[in-house]
């Protein structure tokens, strides 16, 4: 908000806004200006916020450069915050209408939606006044422009309003429209929402999470999305088998599984190689759990890989940030330095939740002694 935005908002004085239009306007059309200026100053005061909208859209169609007027948008904006919702919504209409007619360039004009969409965020219409910025920077071709902004904040956005889950995935696709297929982080952020916050079909969650799985490097994330509540609706699905052998590091087991549902899973395009390196992953931190160092020959078998593709394979496995590993080159072997169960299964929360029960038992009996 710039001070001329509340300078303005506030209805102080229309000096300001007749300046800066009789600067940026040809002195052919001062006498309109004036004529406008006349009358400013008694729509603020009787609070005609539309007419006074309405008016000053007019007035500044007269300007040849619109950017030079950023401080009146600003102006415009706020004095929509002063109608009433259903008054609000042409007045916007006519806002919209305006910015696309102006000739100037897209970058301006996404700039002025958003400034308005940041205005009216918490108006009972800031819905759909979002999924037209969308629109806006796609036929504009500035999504870059917004699309970072909205993805680091995805979830202050959608708890704007109350929204059903059908509505939070409209609103999750339209900004999946704009993001770039070379933005990879991006398109991981947007699936991981859905798959662990959107209740969703069997189909889509399939269809997303397989979207998710093909890019994403990360095998701790994936032990994390099976442990959502929402992946509860494929347990009993092909793809949930895969992964189960997937987390069990069972390599012969994945391979023939993929063999054996080779149809199915070509249908849901899978990324085979994507779960045999998982699976790999899995299973030498399975390793680093029972000795303390493996030859570069054990790793190689056990993982099914060439001998001169085993240093590589224990980077990919320390990047998952599960397992800490040192190479030795000179001995060719692999010194196991930690193991970080990160991932708890069911099993082990229950197990746990013994323990602790345990503990508070025997806390209570010394606090009764």
């Amino acid at each position: 908000m710039s001070l001329h935005f509340q300078y303005l908002g506030q209805g102080l004085s229309s000096q300001k806004t007749m300046e800066l239009l009789q600067k940026h306007c040809s002195s052919n059309d001062h006498n309109k200006i004036a004529e406008f200026g006349a009358v400013f100053d008694e729509l603020l005061e009787q609070q005609k916020y539309r007419d006074l909208i309405v008016s000053t859209l007019e007035i500044i169609n007269l300007s040849p450069d619109k950017t030079l007027l950023q401080p009146i948008y600003s102006a415009i904006q706020y004095w929509m915050t002063k109608l009433e919702s259903k008054e609000q919504q042409v007045t916007i209409d006519l806002f919209l209408k305006h910015i696309e007619q102006i000739n100037e360039e897209a970058i301006f004009k996404t700039k002025i939606v958003a400034q308005l969409f940041n205005t009216l965020s918490s108006a009972p219409l800031s819905q759909n006044l979002f999924l037209k910025l969308l629109e806006c920077a796609k036929r504009w071709n500035t999504q870059q422009l917004i699309i970072s902004p909205i993805i680091q904040n995805i979830k202050e956005f959608l708890n704007l309003w109350t929204l059903s889950d059908a509505e939070v995935l409209k609103i999750l696709n339209a900004i999946s429209d704009l993001i770039d297929p070379q933005d990879q982080q991006y398109v991981i952020q947007i699936s991981e929402y859905i798959l662990r916050n959107v209740n969703t079909s069997q189909e889509q969650y399939i269809k997303t999470f397989i979207n998710f799985q093909n890019i994403n490097q990360s095998f701790l994330k994936l032990c994390e999305i099976t442990q959502c509540q929402n992946y509860q609706v494929i347990e009993k699905t092909q793809a949930a088998q895969l992964i189960k052998l997937v987390l069990s590091g069972d390599l012969s087991g994945v391979q023939k599984y993929l063999e054996k549902e080779a149809n199915y899973f070509k249908s849901i395009n899978l990324n085979i190689n994507q779960y045999l390196t998982q699976t790999r992953i899995a299973k030498f931190i399975q390793l680093s759990g029972q000795k303390q160092s493996y030859s570069y020959q054990e790793i190689a078998e056990a993982l099914n890989i060439k001998l001169e593709e085993v240093e590589i394979w224990v980077i990919h496995a320390i990047q998952s940030q599960n397992v800490s590993a040192q190479i030795d080159q000179s001995q060719q072997r692999i010194f196991i330095l930690d193991n970080f169960k990160k991932l708890l299964t069911k099993e082990d929360w229950q197990n746990l939740h013994k323990k602790l029960s345990a503990l508070l038992t025997k806390l209570k009996i010394v606090q009764t002694q």
